[in-house]
């Protein structure tokens, strides 16, 4: 059992050669007063997609008593925003470049409130996103990278927006010295593995895979980005916040609940998430809740930092300006 102190973390875990395939989630919508829906990219490291687990909904004060929940897992935060957009879910995981855009766009009606950061990105002593090339490949540094292939799993998302600021930094043309090449992240290894792509970026759940296959790093977050910043989000739709607010605020609180219960009692989480989401054992103990894992020691908004990396979203292209973050983004719905 890890410490109750969430700035306790393992410091080591094991990893496992393993194969991922397709990783479902379940169907549903955010119809009815009563109901949300959630949507979320990544199972396990996107906290949100705990509260699927049966057993662990057993732990949670307020859902079928406060709210029923419908969760949907997605390939990309844009995609979990057009849910959002088409009033087909309520709340969702979103990162950097889709929150920024989602707000300056006005892509949801009525626009969203970002209400808990999930995870930082970049941290010193935790994962951050870690671009890798085949191990027979000769792209090993960024330079390399000129004239080459890119796998992301979405344009316009955070997880491009990493491979966005190496290029720029190396005084690259994102659009025309190198080509991307979208694919879900379970099919990144196949796709270095087969040439579909040069090199890949891969979020912590999927790391393993290319450790265990002696790929080369070529670079990660830690090298582009001088400090951590709040890379995940949990938002909600405006018209949720005003049509739902009691079961919004009921959700807020069982998610509060889940990530007290996921420190107090990581290695029967990381048990109850293998089974759920049909993912190795030994793939998701290897990551969850230790260095390998991205840094989640406080889910509260950091409101400064966020300013930060919206900012810095809008230098890089993302967007055609920046906007105060405090307009979109409240700790009022943490109990």
């Amino acid at each position: 059992m890890l410490p109750r102190d969430r700035r306790t973390f393992l410091k080591s875990g094991a990893t496992a050669t393993v194969g991922l395939t397709g990783l479902a989630g379940c169907l549903g919508g955010g119809s009815g007063d009563g109901t949300l829906g959630f949507n979320f990219t990544v199972p396990v490291e996107n906290l949100g997609s705990l509260l699927d687990i049966p057993d662990i909904q057993d732990q949670l004060d307020n859902i079928g008593a406060e709210y029923e929940l419908d969760v949907s897992q997605n390939s990309s935060t844009p995609d979990s925003l057009n849910a959002l957009a088409a009033g087909e879910s309520d709340l969702c995981l979103v990162t950097t470049v889709s929150y920024a855009s989602a707000v300056m766009q006005e892509a949801v009606p009525g626009n969203i409130t970002m209400l808990a950061t999930d995870f930082w990105d970049a941290h010193a002593d935790h994962y951050g996103f870690t671009i890798f090339s085949h191990g027979d490949s000769d792209i090993t540094e960024p330079a390399d990278m000129e004239g080459a292939t890119l796998g992301v799993n979405a344009l316009g998302t955070g997880i491009h927006s990493v491979y966005q600021r190496q290029l720029l930094d190396l005084g690259l043309d994102p659009d025309e010295d190198v080509e991307f090449v979208e694919q879900d992240f379970p099919t990144f290894t196949a796709g270095l593995e087969d040439g579909i792509f040069d090199v890949a970026i891969y979020p912590a759940l999927f790391a393993p895979q290319a450790r265990d296959n002696g790929f080369n790093e070529v670079f990660s977050s830690q090298d582009v980005w001088d400090e951590a910043y709040p890379f995940a989000y949990i938002v909600a739709s405006n018209t949720a916040l005003e049509e739902k607010e009691s079961a919004v605020r009921s959700w807020m609180e069982d998610y509060v609940t889940v990530v007290d219960y996921m420190f107090e009692n990581r290695d029967e989480v990381v048990s109850l998430a293998s089974d759920h989401f049909e993912l190795p054992e030994p793939l998701v103990d290897s990551f969850f809740l230790t260095e390998a894992d991205y840094y989640r020691d406080d889910i509260e908004i950091d409101t400064e930092r966020l300013q930060y990396a919206m900012d810095e979203m809008h230098d890089m292209g993302f967007t055609d300006d920046t906007f105060d973050v405090e307009e979109y983004a409240t700790n009022e719905y943490l109990p």
